[in-house]
């Protein structure tokens, strides 16, 4: 059988991971104004920032719908007897359950849809578990046990340095952004049960904070699979970015240890300086 394994724009894998994988990516929406863009395609996170700039607004981001979902399918499935499909969490977007609608409409024996129960890398991880899975001679049914298992195991978290995006969002008060932008204070978001939530805060300059962070996830987060751990990013200094990916690597848990700029749905939420270190959890290779 041969099965093609599908994610969206919002995993943030690097491209080679793409390629090497074989991913098929559905771009999601993000609106400047009244213009419509496709995340990954025609619009970065450089135009982000500076529409933002620009205008003082945030853009607006939107998943696919029912029909682009079937539209999507119908032509993997030109090419291949079944899809696994893994996007962003069933509790971050509603393209979970309209990629679940696509299915029963299509068959739910050709088209299997995961809820990742993550964001960003953490989704691309469990697809690439998935894959490799398959690759390795799993049946349909064994990826999907494979993919969902990986998906309750997958550590997504996020320090972020500014809250400017979030309090333009209207993910935090004015009182909060104001007192934390004074304080130096940055949170900790976390992935929990699918739900994206603040577990806790660093105070400090960035440098300080990322390591503490590291260590925080490490030792939260202490049965990783060694072979991959991704480093996901939105824009921030690069000689700091490089010293937190030298320091994940100094700890010699990870075989493989890579950075990955996010794209402009995640940036459109979290905005500039917001780094996460993303592994599975299962300890399983």
């Amino acid at each position: 059988m041969k099965i093609k394994f599908s994610t969206d724009s919002t995993c943030d894998l690097p491209k080679h991971f793409i390629e090497e994988y074989d991913l098929s990516v559905l771009p999601l929406v993000v609106n400047l104004g009244d213009d419509e863009f496709f995340d990954g395609v025609n619009i970065t996170p450089d135009d982000i920032f500076a529409y933002v700039k620009k205008t003082g607004e945030l853009p607006k981001t939107a998943g696919r719908g029912i029909e682009d979902f079937k539209e999507y399918f119908t032509n993997l499935l030109k090419d291949a007897d079944a899809i696994v499909h893994c996007g962003i969490g069933a509790d971050l977007s509603v393209c979970y359950q309209n990629a679940c609608l696509a299915a029963k409409e299509i068959g739910e024996d050709k088209v299997k849809i995961i809820d990742s129960r993550a964001l960003s890398v953490g989704t691309g991880l469990i697809v690439m578990s998935g894959t490799a899975a398959y690759r390795a001679g799993a049946s349909l049914d064994e990826v999907v046990k494979n993919m969902t298992d990986a998906a309750k195991n997958v550590q997504s978290s996020f320090m972020v340095e500014r809250l400017d995006f979030l309090h333009k969002g209207g993910r935090c008060s004015r009182f909060t952004f104001s007192m934390a932008t004074l304080l130096r204070i940055k949170p900790r978001l976390e992935v929990v049960n699918g739900k994206l939530i603040n577990t806790g805060k660093e105070v400090g300059p960035m440098r300080v904070v990322l390591k503490k962070y590291v260590d925080t996830i490490l030792s939260k987060y202490n049965n990783p699979r060694r072979d991959c751990c991704l480093i996901a990013h939105t824009r921030m200094d690069e000689n700091l970015l490089n010293e937190i990916v030298e320091y994940v690597k100094s700890k010699n848990i990870f075989d493989h240890v890579e950075e990955c700029l996010a794209g402009s749905v995640i940036t459109s939420h979290c905005g500039e300086g917001t780094l996460g270190i993303l592994y599975l959890n299962d300890g399983k290779n």
